[in-house]
C-alpha cells in the first residue's frame, strides 16, 4: 500500500465542480485519505488566461506510480480534458506530485515532481493536508503565495459525508500528526502551531531562545526613540512603555471583531488578530491591558515572520 500526493487544478468550465468530481473519481483507485480545501491561484507559465482552482488529495493505493499515473489520464480524459499547449489552460490537471519516498526520473514521470518546490498553487493545498511540505511553502518567496488564496476564503476543505471522510481519528494519528507539526514547527523556526479539526485541537509550542533586554538609553533619546528594538520593547518617553507584537508565522492576518484602532484602550488582555497560516490560526494577543497607539496591518494583507502587528503602550 503506497501514499500519493496528487495535485488537482482547473480553469475551464466549472472549475470548482470538475476538481470535485475528480476527486469522487480518485476514490475508484484507492482511499482518499486528507484532501484539501479549494483554492484560487494566479496563472503560472502563461499568465494570459483564467485564475486556476486548485486542490491536493492524499490518496492510499495499491496501485504502483507507473500505472497510477496511468489512471490519473484516464480519469482527465473521462472528465473532458484535452491537450493544449504547456502551461495552457485545462478542464482538469491531475499532477502524481510524490509517492511515498519513491524516486522516479524518467521522461514519462520524474517523482517527486520536478517542479513542485517552485509552485505554490501545488504547495499550499499540499502543505495544509500534509505538515511535511509546510517548510518548502514557506521558503517560497511572499509574493507568490500572495496569489493563492482560499476560493471561499476559509482554509478548511468543504464538509463531507462520514463515508467520505474515512474512519474516526485514533490516538495514534494524533501522535503522529504532532509528530509531523513537530518536525515542521522545528524546520521553519515556528515557536507556537495550533491544528483544529472537528473536536480534536492540537497544539504545539517551541521554546524561544532568551533575549537579553537592551541596556536602557539615556534619557534624552528615550523621549525620540519610537523604533522597535530587537525584542519588541521600546520607550515612548516618561513612564510609558510600548511593547511591538509581531507575527511568529508567515501567513494572513484577520483582525479580531470589534477591530482595534490607534488609541482604543484595553481594559484587560484580549485577543488583538490571528494569523492564518497553512489552515493554521494562530492567535495575537494583547499580553494585557494598555493603549493600542501603533496599527501596522490590515484586515486580510499577507503578513511575514516577524513583522510588526501592533504596539502597546502600558
Amino acid at each position: 500500500m503506497g501514499l500519493a500526493r496528487v495535485g488537482l487544478g482547473a480553469n475551464l468550465g466549472d472549475a470548482a465542480a470538475t476538481i470535485e468530481a475528480a476527486i469522487v473519481s480518485l476514490r475508484s483507485l484507492g482511499t482518499v485519505v486528507r484532501r484539501s480545501g479549494l483554492y484560487r491561484s494566479e496563472p503560472w507559465g502563461v499568465r494570459d488566461q483564467p485564475p486556476f482552482v486548485n486542490a491536493a488529495v492524499l490518496l492510499e493505493t495499491t496501485i504502483p506510480p507507473r500505472e497510477l499515473l496511468a489512471e490519473l489520464q484516464r480519469i482527465e480524459r473521462a472528465l473532458g480534458r484535452t491537450e493544449t499547449y504547456r502551461w495552457g489552460p485545462r478542464v482538469i490537471d491531475l499532477d502524481l506530485l510524490a509517492y511515498d519516498d519513491v524516486r522516479i526520473d524518467e521522461p514519462e514521470l520524474t517523482l517527486p515532481h520536478a517542479r513542485l518546490g517552485e509552485r505554490a498553487f501545488a504547495l499550499v493545498p499540499l502543505a495544509e493536508i500534509d505538515s511535511a511540505y509546510g517548510p518548502a511553502l514557506l521558503a517560497l518567496p511572499a509574493r507568490d503565495r500572495a496569489e493563492v488564496a482560499p476560493l471561499d476564503g476559509v482554509n478548511a476543505p468543504p464538509p463531507c459525508s462520514a463515508a467520505n471522510e474515512g474512519p474516526v481519528v485514533q490516538w495514534d494519528d494524533v501522535a503522529l500528526r504532532v509528530r509531523d507539526v513537530a518536525t515542521a514547527a522545528e524546520a521553519s523556526g515556528l515557536t507556537r502551531l495550533t491544528i483544529v479539526d472537528g473536536d480534536l485541537e492540537i497544539e504545539v509550542r517551541r521554546a524561544a531562545p532568551h533575549v537579553a533586554a537592551p541596556e536602557r538609553a539615556p534619557a534624552a533619546a528615550l523621549e525620540t526613540d519610537d523604533a522597535p528594538s530587537g525584542n519588541g520593547v521600546v520607550h515612548a518617553g516618561g513612564d510609558r512603555e510600548a511593547t511591538t507584537l509581531r507575527s511568529d508565522v508567515v501567513g494572513i492576518v484577520r483582525l479580531s471583531r470589534p477591530a482595534v484602532v490607534e488609541g482604543a484602550v484595553l481594559a484587560d488582555e484580549r485577543e488583538l488578530a490571528y494569523v492564518e497560516s497553512l489552515g493554521i490560526r494562530n492567535p495575537i494577543s494583547s499580553g494585557g491591558p494598555g493603549r493600542v497607539s501603533r496599527v501596522f496591518v490590515t484586515d486580510g494583507a499577507p503578513v511575514e515572520f516577524g513583522q510588526p502587528l501592533f504596539e502597546i503602550e502600558r
